[in-house]
């Protein structure tokens, strides 16, 4: 609970009105002319105080007012609390470019939510998802933002004190804008722009003048990471081979030339010189960038140390280290997992934050992001890693000094912040929930609800990736889930989760079990299946679509929603197909069921007697569902 106070709002800035108006609906907090009074001064320190003339709420940022608001009935009358944590900048990024964008609508809830955890920041990652003039296919179909919009969204934020920084790329991971005329005719490989190329400058000056129209913000994350074949398509042909690092660190010195005469102050991720120098790896715990590489990295740009991953400390300080060699800012960018499919991993994204906030303090890095990836069709909710956005917060206001956020505050603050349980909120992993999934056993997420849902059911490349208990485990999880649906504020999570496990409760080892009948011979077994399970089976995956429809619709465009019809409607058709094979085996129209008769292999490729859990992570729809085409 929040309070159950009335505020009087009467004698507050305008400008801070209605922001302050929203968020008080959004916690549940009533406003009225006879409540008490909210009285607002910025100052050096962040504190809510509650005196006999109302609540005093003292801020150093913007933002500030409003994780005030949610501290409110911590404070009985004549007491304050106040909060040593100063982060220099604590930013979430929102994936906007991987099938789901965010609606106009969408990145307002989300910089509401950001604000009452005390975030300043929020970034859009848009690959391609802008307005460019003259450009006009950059985007097309894609639920791309128009400059309106992000005028608007800008304004909005602002109101929250919330800085929104784009988040571009300028070099590669533009797949869907180079498949279109116009970019295709100056691209290196089938992402990557052509390096040396005027027109790929042109370009560059072009998104970013449309970044400075758009925001406040001078800053702007300029992507190039990941352009793992810079240098070997048209630039091979035209140039000869060159180093990737020489290339590079050209085209970065051109584009952050543009930036400086623009007045923008520019970011990168930093994966590509350790690339470059480690072979192709970027986590390394030891070697060093030479530094003649270093040298030639431009002064007004700053380095974003990404790790997801690393539950290794030694690794994890020995980046930091390498990252502030450099004569540069470094930044760093941690993960709220939800990427590797519909579910997320937040207790994985909690193990790893906690070591890398540690190293972080001890090596005085004060700018921290949040990332929120989509890979693969951004099929998990914007808002189901709400944990892991809290537990940032906390650990970071909370101060240099505190080692770590224990459960029960964040249990406290859950109920503050959302209305919601933080146990409940952690029920959003339960899908990838398994034997041997947990952070202490798995260096990385498994994502079973993911590929068990794809699986063909008769060519069953994922047979082999489960324990037989999978359909008990999802039939618990569904029950826990759906119990949680009513919530006003979550709720429509918690369906689509668990409608989706009522789902796997049946479909997870469906191929199996008619695997099995069908080498057995058990013919009244396969008629069972073919007529009971599959479609009971049809059934629930049109509830579960049903419910993930209602959860697309709720925070993103319509643009992206045609590919998860096409997802879900091929596995449905799938499903019908298989039915249809299997009655003809039946009845004798087909002698064999051949992909049936096919073996079962690890898709991983491990050993026979491995003893590790069979979950694994394999994040692609295409090549779970296309088996032939793989």
């Amino acid at each position: 609970m929040v309070t159950n106070e009335t505020l009087n709002l009467s004698g507050l800035n305008s400008k801070f009105e209605y922001p302050i108006l929203e968020v008080c609906e959004m916690l549940g907090i009533c406003t009225g002319d006879d409540g008490a009074a909210l009285i607002l001064r910025k100052g050096k320190k962040f504190e809510v105080r509650r005196e006999e003339d109302g609540f005093h709420i003292t801020y150093r940022k913007t933002c500030e007012i409003f994780r005030g608001l949610t501290l409110l009935g911590r404070v009985p009358m004549g007491y304050a609390i106040s909060q040593e944590g100063n982060p220099e900048l604590l930013c979430y990024m929102v994936d906007a470019s991987r099938n789901a964008v965010l609606s106009y609508e969408g990145v307002r809830r989300m910089v509401r939510v950001l604000a009452t955890l005390g975030y300043d920041s929020m970034m859009l990652y848009t690959e391609d998802t802008y307005e460019v003039p003259g450009y006009p296919y950059f985007g097309h179909m894609r639920g791309r933002f128009t400059e309106k919009e992000l005028k608007e969204l800008d304004d909005y934020a602002f109101s929250f004190g919330i800085e929104i920084i784009p988040c571009i790329q300028t070099l590669a991971h533009l797949s869907t804008a180079i498949r279109w005329p116009g970019l295709r005719g100056f691209s290196d490989t089938g992402d990557i722009l052509l390096a040396g190329d005027e027109r790929t400058y042109d370009f560059i000056k072009a998104i970013l003048e449309t970044c400075k129209r758009c925001f406040r913000s001078r800053r702007v994350n300029l992507g190039m990471d990941e352009a793992h074949n810079l240098g070997l398509g048209s630039y091979l042909k035209r140039n000869g081979y060159r180093k990737a690092s020489d290339i590079m660190l050209e085209h970065l010195s051109r584009v952050a030339k543009i930036c400086e005469d623009l007045g923008l102050a520019p970011m990168m991720w930093s994966d590509m010189f350790f690339r470059m120098a480690f072979k192709g790896t970027y986590r390394v715990r030891e070697g060093e960038i030479a530094p003649e590489i270093m040298e030639k990295v431009p002064k007004n740009v700053a380095l974003v140390y990404w790790d997801y991953y690393s539950l290794d400390r030694q690794i994890f300080d020995h980046m930091v280290e390498c990252h502030q060699k450099f004569d540069n800012e470094v930044l760093f960018a941690g993960g709220a997992w939800k990427w590797s499919c519909i579910a997320p991993h937040n207790r994985f994204s909690l193990a790893s934050t906690k070591l890398q906030l540690d190293s972080c303090a001890e090596h005085g890095l004060t700018k921290i992001i949040v990332t929120g990836w989509g890979d693969n069709g951004g099929e998990a909710s914007q808002f189901s890693t709400l944990p892991v956005l809290l537990y940032f917060a906390e650990r970071l206001y909370g101060g240099p000094e505190v080692a770590d956020v224990d459960e029960d505050a964040l249990r406290e603050r859950s109920l503050e912040v959302f209305n919601a349980k933080w146990d409940d909120l952690l029920l959003f992993d339960l899908p990838n929930d398994f034997p041997g999934t947990s952070p202490k056993e798995t260096s990385h997420p498994m994502n079973p609800c993911k590929y068990l849902l794809y699986n063909d059911p008769l060519e069953g490349l994922f047979d082999k990736q489960m324990i037989p208990e999978v359909d008990e485990y999802y039939a618990k999880y569904a029950k826990i889930l759906l119990s949680h649906k009513d919530d006003y504020r979550w709720g429509y999570i918690y369906n689509s989760l668990g409608t989706l496990c009522d789902l796997l409760s049946i479909k997870a080892d469906l191929g199996v079990r008619i695997t099995k009948a069908y080498l057995d011979g058990d013919k009244d077994a396969l008629r069972e299946l073919a007529h009971t399970a599959i479609p009971a089976c049809v059934d629930k995956l049109d509830v579960f679509t049903k419910a993930f429809r209602q959860q697309w619709f709720e925070e993103n465009k319509t643009f992206g929603f045609s590919n998860e019809d096409i997802r879900l409607g091929g596995l449905r058709a799938r499903l019908l197909a298989a039915r249809d094979r299997i009655d003809e085996y039946l009845d004798g129209k087909a002698a064999a069921i051949e992909e049936l008769e096919q073996p079962r292999l690890w898709v991983d490729g491990r050993a026979a007697d491995s003893t590790a859990t069979p979950f694994i992570v394999f994040n692609n729809w295409s090549q779970t569902a296309t088996v032939g085409q793989m």
